[in-house]
């Protein structure tokens, strides 16, 4: 069996297995991101429209920082903790096949939050976005780079608490102490370094740069480094889930 056939089923096997969360994780999604949006606006009088974009796009980003980033690697860190793993560790499948097909389903759990998000702001604050076609290689890339940190996380951590709790320090970081709702220039300078390691900052940033004309975005450099950060940490995940299968 190939690499295609061994995804497609091992997704299958990951969406039936879900089949009474996926929905509702979905709805969720819409629910906190709407929510946030709605609730930061009203700190903010007389918002302007350069603040409502940052605002909407930034919790619409805020979809795959919380699926990517916590709520899968806690999924794993439980999977490891229960032996699940080992189950699908002792089919003669792709490593590789089975993380993808763990960041699909985050794919399909984040995407309607981002999608409503987005759509329901520019409505609220009277907000028009263009959209280029590199728009779904930064989804794309927004998706790997994220969930692909967030299983290197579970994976490489020795427990579950461990992992619990440093992906609420993630989602606490990211709301208050990053450009992705924030502007960086409200930031202190230490964050706006910090930031620069920080995948969530590069998919805030190339998802304003195919949906708006705010300044200051980089598109080359968001590619590159999402990029890399898909990459090296579904690399690192492959080779931590051989070394325990």
């Amino acid at each position: 069996m190939n690499v295609v056939s061994q995804y497609r089923d091992l997704l299958g096997i990951q969406l039936r297995s879900m089949r009474d969360e996926v929905w509702m994780i979905a709805i969720i999604q819409v629910m906190l991101g709407v929510g946030l949006m709605l609730g930061t606006g009203y700190l903010i009088p007389n918002i302007s429209d350069m603040s409502a974009t940052f605002l909407v796009t930034g919790c619409a980003v805020q979809a795959f920082v919380t699926m990517g980033l916590v709520m899968l690697p806690q999924l794993l860190a439980q999977s490891k903790a229960e032996g699940r793993i080992e189950y699908f560790l002792t089919m003669p499948v792709s490593r590789e096949a089975y993380l993808l097909a763990l960041i699909t389903v985050v794919a399909i759990t984040a995407l309607p939050g981002v999608a409503f998000t987005l759509g329901f702001g520019a409505w609220v604050y009277g907000l028009s976005f263009g959209f280029e076609p590199a728009f779904l290689a930064v989804t794309v890339l927004c998706i790997l780079s994220l969930a692909g940190v967030g299983v290197a996380l579970a994976m490489f951590s020795p427990h579950q608490q461990l992992v619990n709790a440093t992906t609420q320090l993630i989602i606490f970081y990211v709301l208050f102490f990053s450009p992705v709702i924030l502007p960086a220039s409200q930031l202190p300078e230490v964050l706006q370094q910090s930031a620069k390691l920080a995948p969530p900052t590069y998919a805030a940033d190339g998802v304003r740069a195919t949906l708006t004309d705010l300044p200051g975005t980089n598109l080359g450099k968001d590619l590159v480094v999402m990029s890399g950060f898909a990459v090296g940490s579904i690399a690192l995940s492959a080779f931590a889930i051989r070394r325990r299968g």
